[in-house]
């Protein structure tokens, strides 16, 4: 009887048998010329099978996988080798889950798989290199003594993505805030004598929030050098959720919706940068908004959880399917291209500035992002 197919979502999820695999391997290990030629390489790069599994790495890539502690390489695929969070998602790996129809690196391969160049950008977010990867990705098939491979080459781009997304994400913030500011005026202008203090408060943390962002993105640059260590304070998590929802209670994207702290909201205190985690919330606070429709309430809520605080972002619309494949992916935004930050800056700042860690989950109760952060930093 034939071997039954594992199921895939996208590229094909069958291996080549043992003895195939390493007579490819020994083939290619043989050939001082292609060895070499590779070896001499500054980028990393691989041979792949037509299974798309490695069967020979240059010299850059093994050291750069073994000081990661990997060090098994040959039949591996490169989700596998770079640790992809999706790889283990199904029997076939690499290749085969959903997030890969998305993925730059599987299009890339598909592309030389049918006997075309593939050239995309490929984020990995990956839980064994310690931080994620973003890398233009080449795939080229060639032939070589009548066997047929494929050529990746991989350039690793991750600083000056992040550098990109940092940029972007300031001016996106100073956006951000000085509309919160423009409405609070508005309403100032618009009220009556008894009724304009209750602006000013708001509206002077509002312009206080503005010199923090501005002075945080030179910090942020000097981040990206290795330079900066995040300032931490001790925080309030309900009053500093309160201050979000006030920042918002006259923004545009907030009319005719409403932004509240859970009745439940607990309170936790954390050591940690009040800027950058304003950053943060307030994007995801700014995201669930914009995702939902006139009269919706999008709720803020914080718990004590192993001595630090999980912040969460609730909004009750469930998210589209194509938009949850693509979450924390640097290229997407719901937005269009060039528009937005998506999710991708959320978990930057998180993960590589304040040492926590945030995730999602979605259905017919609605859609809630999660952003656990330790005691202190």
């Amino acid at each position: 009887m034939p071997e039954e197919k594992l199921p895939t979502h996208y590229l094909p999820a069958e291996k080549a048998a043992v003895l195939e695999l390493e007579k490819h391997r020994a083939l290619i290990a043989a050939s001082p010329l292609i060895t070499e030629t590779l070896d001499g390489m500054l980028s990393f790069a691989l041979v792949l099978n037509r299974q798309r599994q490695a069967v020979y790495a240059n010299k850059p890539f093994r050291e750069f996988l073994t000081t990661h502690g990997v060090t098994d390489i040959v039949g591996q695929r490169i989700g596998n080798l770079a640790g992809c969070v999706h790889s283990s998602e199904t029997a076939g790996g690499c290749g085969t889950t959903e997030a890969c129809q998305r993925c730059g690196a599987a299009q890339a391969l598909a592309l030389a798989l049918a006997g075309r160049e593939g050239l995309k950008e490929c984020r990995i977010m990956s839980r064994t290199l310690g931080d994620d990867l973003d890398l233009m990705v080449s795939v080229k098939p060639f032939n070589y003594s009548g066997e047929e491979f494929l050529l990746m080459s991989l350039i690793d781009i991750s600083s000056e993505k992040r550098r990109e997304v940092l940029e972007r994400l300031f001016f996106h913030d100073i956006i951000n805030t000085a509309g919160g500011v423009q409405g609070l005026l508005s309403l100032m202008d618009a009220s009556d004598a008894g009724e304009v203090k209750t602006y000013v408060h708001p509206a002077s943390r509002a312009a206080d929030r503005m010199i923090e962002q501005i002075l945080s993105q030179k910090d942020l640059a000097a981040a990206e050098r290795g330079d900066l260590q995040p300032k931490a304070e001790e925080l309030d998590a309900r009053e500093f959720l309160k201050d979000v929802a006030g920042l918002f209670s006259a923004h545009e994207v907030a009319k005719n919706k409403k932004l509240v702290v859970a009745a439940d909201c607990e309170d936790v205190r954390i050591n940690t940068d009040r800027t950058l985690l304003s950053r943060v919330i307030g994007n995801l606070a700014k995201n669930a908004l914009e995702a939902e429709p006139a009269g919706a309430t999008v709720t803020l809520n914080c718990k004590k959880r192993g001595g630090g605080a999980v912040f969460t972002v609730h909004n009750p619309s469930r998210m589209p399917e194509d938009t949850r494949l693509q979450v924390f992916q640097r290229s997407f935004s719901t937005k269009g291209a060039g528009r937005g930050l998506g999710t991708y800056s959320i978990r930057l700042l998180t993960v590589r500035y304040l040492k926590g860690a945030v995730s999602f989950t979605t259905g017919a109760d609605g859609t809630t992002f999660s952003a656990e952060y330790p005691a202190s930093l």
